[in-house]
Parts: C-alpha cells; structure tokens; sequence
C-alpha cells in the first residue's frame, strides 16, 4: 500500500502524543531521546512529514556535535541496518524503510543509507520521501548526474515544477546540442509556469500581474493573454502525462498529479477515472482522494444545473438534480466518518453538512468530536453555539461563543464571526446591551462587516426614540 504524506492533523491520537512529547523531549536539549522517539514515528507513521521534518533536523544537531573520532564509529555502527534493509527492498520495503531510518539515525551523513532510504520509499510508492532521499544526496553532491536527472524525474512526478525547471537548466547547460535535455527543459518551464499559480484566482502572480495592469489600463488584455497560457500550460503538461500512461508509466504521483490537471482543465469524468484507477492501486481510499472523486461529481452535477437552467426545463427537474447531488455529498460524508472514524477533520466537515442540512443534533454530535482537532477546534466551537442558538437553548449558545472568544487574541475574521453570532443571540435574548458591546468591537475592526452597522444603527435609532419618548412623558407632566 502507497505511502501518503500527513499532517498533524490526520495522524492518530496516539502518533500525535508521541510527537509532542518529542516535542517536550527535544525542548529539553534531550537530543538522543528525541531523535528515538521521531525515529519510531517515522517507522510507524512514514507519512507524517512534520516528525520526519523534526527528526532530521535533530539528526543533523547530533551530527554538528560529534568529533572526527565519532563520526568515523558513526559511519561503521549505520552499516549493519544498512545492509539489512537492502536485502528487504524487494519484499518488505516498509521494513527496509525503517532499516533507513535507523542508519540514519546513527549517522545522517551516510549516502549509503540515503540510496536506502530511496529505494524503499520509491518501492512504497512514496515519492515526496524519495525527494527527501535525493535532496540529501544532491547536497553531498551537487555534480552527480545521475542523482540530479532522478530527482528532477522525482521533482516532476510531485508537481514541483521550479524545482524542475532548475536541475533542467543546470543539464541543459551542459548539453547545449543535446534535444532531448532542451525538450525536458521547454516541459519543466510550463510546469513551473503552472506552479506559479495560474489556475489560482487568489492571490497568485496571475491575478497580481492582472490587477497591475488594470492600473494601467491594459488589465483585460493582459489577464486574457495569461490566462490562455496558463491553460495550454496545463493542456501541455497533461500531454505530457497522458504519454507517460500509454508508455505504461504506472507512478501513483503521477497519476495524481494528472487527475488534479483534469481536474483544472474541466475534464472531470476523466479525473474520475484516473482516481478510482488509484484507488484500484493503492488497495484503500484515501480520504483526500475520496473528496477529490466527491469533488468531481459535484462539479458535473453543477455543469447539470447549469445546463438544465438554460435550456429552460422545468423547476421541478432542476430542483431533483440539486437534491441528489446534495444527498450524495452527505452520504459519502458520512462514508468516510464510518471509514475514518478517529479522523477529526472529516468528522468536522460531516458537522458542517449536518449544520447546511439543519440536522442540528446530528451537527453538535460531530462538532462535539470535531473539537478534539486542533485546526478546527475554535470553528467547532462557534458552531456548536450556533447550533444552540438555532434550538433557541441561548444559554448554552452564550457559554460556547463565550468559550470560543476567550481563546482567539487577535481581532480576525474568526473572532468577529463569534462575535457577530453572540451579539445576534444576545439580540434574541433581549440582552441589546451586550450585543451592542459585540457588534462595536467588530465595527472598530471593519465598519463594513456583514449588518453590522444597520444593526447598530437600529439600535441607536430604538435608545433615541426611547429617550424623546420619555422626555415628551416628562414634559407632559
């Protein structure tokens, strides 16, 4: 089975224990301790790149530390799980991999046990830890062809395109005459120029270079010329692909890297295919790949609607459309919860469809859970009060908002939403003063906040009729 990268987030309770007590340990200047306790995260969970991050670096500290006498016994000691490991490539590469992760632990300086560590990962399928391993030999040495076509061929099949591009210049330049490194080069340039951020609406080079030139009234021009680019950059690349397929090229980095460009370029059908023919591959579905295939469908299902509304059919049909495809989301949602079931980020997306669906015990169940994921625990909270407050139980919806709020320091988009969500339940319980304190906070921040400032308005408008009402009472007597 594939190898896939992690984050904090999608390992288990149990590796993440371990890691930030590795954590503690490396904090503590226990060098030897946290490099034991990384290495056996590493073997355990190969995919999770924050620990294999922390790991080398603190293989590298204990390298920077050894005198010349240490690291000649250092590189004798790594030679016997060395040698291990490349007798177990063939038949037990997960085995061989930690064989890898041993050696260098006892010396990170070893080429031999960086060749292991690739030929292990690249037996699992892992490229990104492939990369890790050629990057490393690179450094060693930067003159080894041979290591530096690999890891461009590497960099390429992880969608890595400057990177690409750059080992591409250095062959190129070495063989000004020879086609085929001029032709490897001219593909590493689109796809670098697609890494960019062509595709990316937001934020990226793309949308900056338009937006520029706007300023100069040239911005149409220049947006609609990059944009044409950008999508034969990405039509290139999937020839490019699509011929390493029929070459029977079967890297499941590739192929993900191909679906994704489908993807982008609208094909999604094609996509589709490409990710069950992943699926088919690795033996189990991921849960990334899983919302990409989700992704997809609903994507089709929107060009349905889309294409159902212009053609004038009837509302009824339109609606039916709508409804199936919302009923497959939250159907393949509450799939992978079954299937993942201590995976806490999908237990929060799962909330949040229960919430769009106003299955409201059904959303604070997972939102409950969801609180247990470090990236999504505040969100997870605001909802919860949401939920509360939807079930009109203000109370409950108060403590939460109030909970959320006491953990968010900076004045950002989440804390004007609790803020926003309590000043309206605080509204709803006749509290206009505290709702009133909520909604200037966020005023102070950004005056043009959703209905902020009609609110605020109204409130002042309903104090001052108040007060003329009572002064023309007064008045009278």
């Amino acid at each position: 089975m594939a190898i896939v990268k992690k984050s904090l987030s999608e390992v288990s309770p149990a590796v993440r224990a371990a890691f930030q007590k590795a954590q503690d340990v490396l904090s503590k200047n226990n060098l030897a301790y946290g490099i034991e306790l990384l290495k056996e995260i590493a073997k355990k969970d190969p995919g999770f790149l924050d620990a294999r991050i922390m790991l080398r670096k603190a293989e590298k500290t204990k390298y920077a530390h050894m005198n010349p006498i240490q690291k000649v016994l250092a590189h004798v000691l790594c030679l016997p799980p060395i040698l291990k490991g490349g007798a177990l490539v063939a038949k037990s590469p997960l085995k061989a991999l930690g064989c890898a992760e041993d050696a260098l632990a006892i010396n990170i300086a070893s080429p031999l046990a960086y060749n292991l560590l690739a030929k292990a990962a690249l037996a699992l399928e892992a490229g990104f830890i492939a990369v890790e391993a050629y990057e490393a030999l690179v450094d060693q040495n930067p003159k080894n062809e041979p290591n530096l076509r690999k890891l461009a061929e590497l960099y390429e099949a992880e969608g890595q395109g400057a990177k690409v591009l750059h080992i591409r210049q250095i062959i190129a330049a070495k063989y000004p005459d020879n086609l085929e490194a001029q032709a490897a080069l001219r593909a590493a340039a689109a796809l670098a120029t697609m890494e960019q951020g062509a595709w990316n609406e937001s934020g990226s080079s793309v949308a900056k270079a338009a937006a520029a030139a706007k300023k100069n009234n040239k911005g149409k021009e220049v947006r609609d010329d990059r944009i044409i680019r950008a999508e034969e950059d990405i039509r290139e690349m999937i020839g490019v692909y699509e011929k390493r397929v029929a070459a029977g090229d079967e890297s499941i980095d590739m192929r993900r890297k191909l679906a994704e460009l489908y993807q982008r370029d609208n094909r999604f059908q094609d996509a589709i295919e490409v990710y069950d023919w992943l699926v088919k591959k690795m033996g189990t579905l991921d849960p990334t790949i899983d919302k990409a295939i989700e992704a997809c469908h609903v994507a089709l299902s929107d060009l349905k609607v889309k294409d159902l509304q212009a053609k004038n059919a009837p509302q009824e049909e339109i609606d039916a459309e709508k409804q199936a495809i919302a009923k497959y989301r939250l159907e393949r949602a509450e799939d992978r919860v079954r299937l993942y079931p201590n995976d806490t980020l999908i237990r929060y997306d799962l909330a949040v469809l229960y919430w769009d669906f106003r299955l409201l015990d059904k959303a604070l169940e997972q939102f409950q859970l969801a609180q247990r994921n470090p990236q999504k625990r505040l969100s997870a909270i605001v909802y919860l009060g949401r939920c509360f407050a939807e079930k009109k139980q203000y109370d409950m919806a108060v403590e939460q908002y109030d909970k959320a709020i006491s953990e968010m320091p900076v004045m950002d988009k989440d804390k004007m939403e609790a803020l926003y969500h309590l000043g309206i339940t605080c509204e709803e319980m006749g509290d206009d003063k505290r709702a009133m304190e909520c909604f200037k906070e966020i005023y102070s921040a950004n005056v043009n906040y959703l209905d902020v400032a009609k609110r605020m308005d109204a409130y002042y408008a309903r104090v001052n009729a108040a007060r003329e009402k009572a002064k023309a009472a007064e008045a009278a007597q």
